[in-house]
Protein backbone atom coordinates (compact mmCIF):
# COMPACT_ATOMS: atom_id res chain seq x y z
CA UNK A 1 0.00 0.00 0.00
CA UNK A 2 2.63 2.18 0.32
CA UNK A 3 4.45 1.64 -2.54
CA UNK A 4 1.21 2.41 -3.85
CA UNK A 5 1.01 5.62 -2.44
CA UNK A 6 4.37 6.83 -3.22
CA UNK A 7 4.08 5.75 -6.84
CA UNK A 8 0.92 8.14 -7.15
CA UNK A 9 2.66 10.83 -6.02
CA UNK A 10 4.19 11.16 -9.64
CA UNK A 11 0.63 10.87 -11.16
CA UNK A 12 -2.40 12.70 -10.91
CA UNK A 13 -4.13 9.89 -9.03
CA UNK A 14 -3.18 11.45 -5.40
CA UNK A 15 -3.57 15.48 -6.21
CA UNK A 16 -7.18 14.53 -7.66
CA UNK A 17 -8.16 12.49 -4.79
CA UNK A 18 -6.97 14.80 -2.58
CA UNK A 19 -9.12 17.96 -4.02
CA UNK A 20 -11.99 15.06 -4.48
CA UNK A 21 -12.15 14.69 -0.89
CA UNK A 22 -11.28 18.59 0.20
CA UNK A 23 -13.75 19.47 -1.89
CA UNK A 24 -16.30 17.45 -0.17
CA UNK A 25 -15.26 18.59 3.38
CA UNK A 26 -18.11 20.75 5.46
CA UNK A 27 -18.25 23.71 5.89
CA UNK A 28 -19.13 25.94 8.90
CA UNK A 29 -22.37 26.82 8.96
CA UNK A 30 -23.25 31.25 8.05
CA UNK A 31 -25.15 33.05 10.74
CA UNK A 32 -28.05 34.80 9.48
CA UNK A 33 -27.22 34.52 6.00
CA UNK A 34 -30.01 34.48 2.77
CA UNK A 35 -28.63 30.77 2.02
CA UNK A 36 -30.83 31.98 -1.84
CA UNK A 37 -29.37 34.81 -2.48
CA UNK A 38 -26.36 35.14 -4.58
CA UNK A 39 -23.30 36.18 -4.87
CA UNK A 40 -22.49 39.85 -4.81
CA UNK A 41 -19.10 40.38 -5.25
CA UNK A 42 -16.01 38.25 -6.26
CA UNK A 43 -12.71 38.09 -3.53
CA UNK A 44 -9.56 37.17 -5.20
CA UNK A 45 -6.99 36.14 -2.77
CA UNK A 46 -2.82 36.92 -3.48
CA UNK A 47 -1.18 34.08 -4.13
CA UNK A 48 2.33 35.81 -3.99
CA UNK A 49 4.41 38.20 -5.52
CA UNK A 50 8.16 37.90 -8.04
CA UNK A 51 10.52 40.30 -9.91
CA UNK A 52 10.66 40.41 -13.53
CA UNK A 53 14.26 40.63 -15.20
CA UNK A 54 14.36 43.67 -14.46
CA UNK A 55 13.69 43.42 -10.73
CA UNK A 56 10.43 44.72 -11.07
CA UNK A 57 7.61 43.71 -8.40
CA UNK A 58 5.21 41.63 -10.49
CA UNK A 59 2.31 38.89 -9.85
CA UNK A 60 3.60 35.30 -9.46
CA UNK A 61 2.02 32.91 -11.69
CA UNK A 62 -0.07 31.90 -9.16
CA UNK A 63 -1.64 35.36 -8.51
CA UNK A 64 -1.63 35.38 -12.52
CA UNK A 65 -3.18 32.65 -13.01
CA UNK A 66 -6.04 34.12 -10.10
CA UNK A 67 -6.07 37.12 -11.91
CA UNK A 68 -7.29 35.80 -15.17
CA UNK A 69 -9.42 33.78 -13.57
CA UNK A 70 -11.53 36.80 -12.15
CA UNK A 71 -11.53 38.62 -15.14
CA UNK A 72 -12.79 35.63 -17.20
CA UNK A 73 -15.46 35.18 -14.58
CA UNK A 74 -15.80 39.45 -14.25
CA UNK A 75 -16.43 39.51 -17.89
CA UNK A 76 -19.23 37.01 -18.16
CA UNK A 77 -20.93 38.61 -14.85
CA UNK A 78 -19.82 41.90 -13.62
CA UNK A 79 -19.87 42.37 -10.35
CA UNK A 80 -17.78 44.14 -7.43
CA UNK A 81 -14.14 43.03 -6.98
CA UNK A 82 -12.59 42.51 -4.02
CA UNK A 83 -8.75 42.11 -3.85
CA UNK A 84 -7.23 40.61 -0.35
CA UNK A 85 -3.63 40.22 0.32
CA UNK A 86 0.01 42.31 -0.67
CA UNK A 87 -0.78 41.52 -3.93
CA UNK A 88 -3.85 43.57 -4.45
CA UNK A 89 -2.03 46.78 -5.84
CA UNK A 90 -0.39 44.29 -8.58
CA UNK A 91 -3.18 42.29 -9.10
CA UNK A 92 -5.53 45.93 -9.01
CA UNK A 93 -3.15 46.95 -11.65
CA UNK A 94 -3.61 44.05 -14.10
CA UNK A 95 -7.06 43.34 -13.56
CA UNK A 96 -7.89 47.18 -14.49
CA UNK A 97 -5.62 46.88 -17.52
CA UNK A 98 -8.28 44.13 -18.65
CA UNK A 99 -11.24 45.81 -18.24
CA UNK A 100 -12.26 45.44 -14.67
CA UNK A 101 -13.95 48.11 -12.76
CA UNK A 102 -15.38 48.59 -9.12
CA UNK A 103 -12.44 47.07 -7.24
CA UNK A 104 -12.29 46.81 -4.13
CA UNK A 105 -8.63 46.87 -2.21
CA UNK A 106 -7.89 44.85 1.05
CA UNK A 107 -3.92 45.39 1.62
CA UNK A 108 -3.03 44.00 4.92
CA UNK A 109 -3.71 40.58 5.00
CA UNK A 110 -0.52 37.90 5.50
CA UNK A 111 -2.43 34.59 5.48
CA UNK A 112 -5.99 32.97 4.59
CA UNK A 113 -7.33 33.47 8.52
CA UNK A 114 -6.65 37.51 7.99
CA UNK A 115 -8.02 37.39 4.11
CA UNK A 116 -11.67 36.41 5.65
CA UNK A 117 -11.37 38.70 8.51
CA UNK A 118 -10.04 41.68 6.89
CA UNK A 119 -12.48 41.38 3.56
CA UNK A 120 -15.31 40.78 6.48
CA UNK A 121 -14.19 43.95 7.87
CA UNK A 122 -13.43 46.14 4.40
CA UNK A 123 -16.96 45.15 2.78
CA UNK A 124 -20.58 44.31 3.69
CA UNK A 125 -20.75 40.91 2.30
CA UNK A 126 -23.03 37.95 2.78
CA UNK A 127 -22.24 35.88 -0.41
CA UNK A 128 -19.49 35.90 -2.27
CA UNK A 129 -17.67 33.88 -5.38
CA UNK A 130 -14.00 32.88 -4.10
CA UNK A 131 -11.32 33.08 -6.77
CA UNK A 132 -8.39 30.76 -5.44
CA UNK A 133 -6.87 27.43 -6.50
CA UNK A 134 -8.75 24.56 -6.14
CA UNK A 135 -6.18 23.24 -3.51
CA UNK A 136 -6.40 26.09 -1.19
CA UNK A 137 -10.28 26.34 -2.11
CA UNK A 138 -11.57 24.12 0.94
CA UNK A 139 -9.59 26.05 3.52
CA UNK A 140 -9.67 29.45 2.30
CA UNK A 141 -13.92 28.60 2.24
CA UNK A 142 -13.58 27.70 6.05
CA UNK A 143 -12.22 30.78 6.97
CA UNK A 144 -14.67 33.05 4.92
CA UNK A 145 -17.87 30.89 6.47
CA UNK A 146 -16.19 31.33 10.48
CA UNK A 147 -16.08 35.18 9.47
CA UNK A 148 -19.49 34.79 7.95
CA UNK A 149 -19.52 34.81 4.38
CA UNK A 150 -20.94 31.84 2.17
CA UNK A 151 -18.74 31.21 -1.18
CA UNK A 152 -19.11 30.27 -4.18
CA UNK A 153 -15.81 28.58 -5.84
CA UNK A 154 -14.11 29.69 -9.00
CA UNK A 155 -11.16 27.55 -9.18
CA UNK A 156 -7.88 28.81 -10.34
CA UNK A 157 -5.56 26.71 -12.30
CA UNK A 158 -1.99 26.05 -10.80
CA UNK A 159 1.17 26.77 -12.63
CA UNK A 160 1.80 23.49 -14.11
CA UNK A 161 -0.99 20.87 -15.16
CA UNK A 162 -1.41 17.87 -14.53
CA UNK A 163 0.05 15.19 -16.76
CA UNK A 164 1.02 11.47 -16.94
CA UNK A 165 3.65 11.82 -19.15
CA UNK A 166 5.17 15.01 -16.48
CA UNK A 167 6.16 13.14 -13.46
CA UNK A 168 8.16 16.45 -12.36
CA UNK A 169 4.45 18.15 -12.77
CA UNK A 170 2.39 16.10 -11.04
CA UNK A 171 4.70 16.03 -7.48
CA UNK A 172 4.24 19.80 -7.64
CA UNK A 173 0.35 19.38 -7.40
CA UNK A 174 0.75 15.75 -4.92
CA UNK A 175 3.17 18.64 -2.92
CA UNK A 176 0.39 21.26 -2.78
CA UNK A 177 -2.14 18.83 -1.74
CA UNK A 178 -0.65 17.27 1.18
CA UNK A 179 0.48 20.94 2.57
CA UNK A 180 -2.90 22.34 1.69
CA UNK A 181 -4.27 19.05 4.40
CA UNK A 182 -1.57 19.59 6.83
CA UNK A 183 -2.60 23.53 6.98
CA UNK A 184 -6.36 22.44 6.73
CA UNK A 185 -5.81 19.74 10.24
CA UNK A 186 -3.79 22.95 11.64
CA UNK A 187 -6.27 25.17 11.26
CA UNK A 188 -8.93 22.84 13.10
CA UNK A 189 -6.95 21.34 15.76
CA UNK A 190 -4.27 24.03 15.89
CA UNK A 191 -5.49 27.48 14.81
CA UNK A 192 -2.32 29.67 13.55
CA UNK A 193 -1.51 32.21 16.73
CA UNK A 194 -0.61 34.89 13.95
CA UNK A 195 -3.99 35.52 12.10
CA UNK A 196 -4.62 39.42 13.88
CA UNK A 197 -7.89 39.70 14.65
CA UNK A 198 -10.20 42.62 12.79
CA UNK A 199 -10.24 45.21 15.52
CA UNK A 200 -5.84 45.03 15.73
CA UNK A 201 -6.37 46.58 12.14
CA UNK A 202 -7.44 50.06 11.30
CA UNK A 203 -9.32 50.89 7.57
CA UNK A 204 -6.55 53.04 7.14
CA UNK A 205 -4.13 49.63 6.99
CA UNK A 206 -6.64 48.17 4.88
CA UNK A 207 -6.29 50.37 2.37
CA UNK A 208 -2.40 51.11 2.34
CA UNK A 209 -0.13 48.59 0.58
CA UNK A 210 1.86 47.35 2.42
CA UNK A 211 5.46 48.76 2.84
CA UNK A 212 3.87 51.80 0.39
CA UNK A 213 6.40 54.25 1.25
CA UNK A 214 9.04 51.68 -0.15
CA UNK A 215 7.60 50.61 -2.97
CA UNK A 216 6.48 52.17 -6.38
CA UNK A 217 2.61 51.77 -7.63
CA UNK A 218 2.72 49.04 -10.06
CA UNK A 219 -0.11 51.49 -12.28
CA UNK A 220 3.01 53.78 -12.06
CA UNK A 221 5.42 51.26 -13.62
CA UNK A 222 6.41 52.19 -17.05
Amino acid sequence: MIVIVLVSLFTPLFSKTVVYLLMHLPLPDTDGANNDAPPTAYVVLGGGLTNDKNNRTILNAYSLNRARAAATAYHDEPLPMVLSGAEAPWLKAWLTEHGVKDIISENASMNTCENARFTAKRADLQHVYLVTDGYHMTRARRQFALNNIRTTPIVAPLPVSRSWSAPAHNLSHSRRSVYEVVAYLRDILRPQPNCRDATDVSTRELLTPRGHAHQQDPSDTP
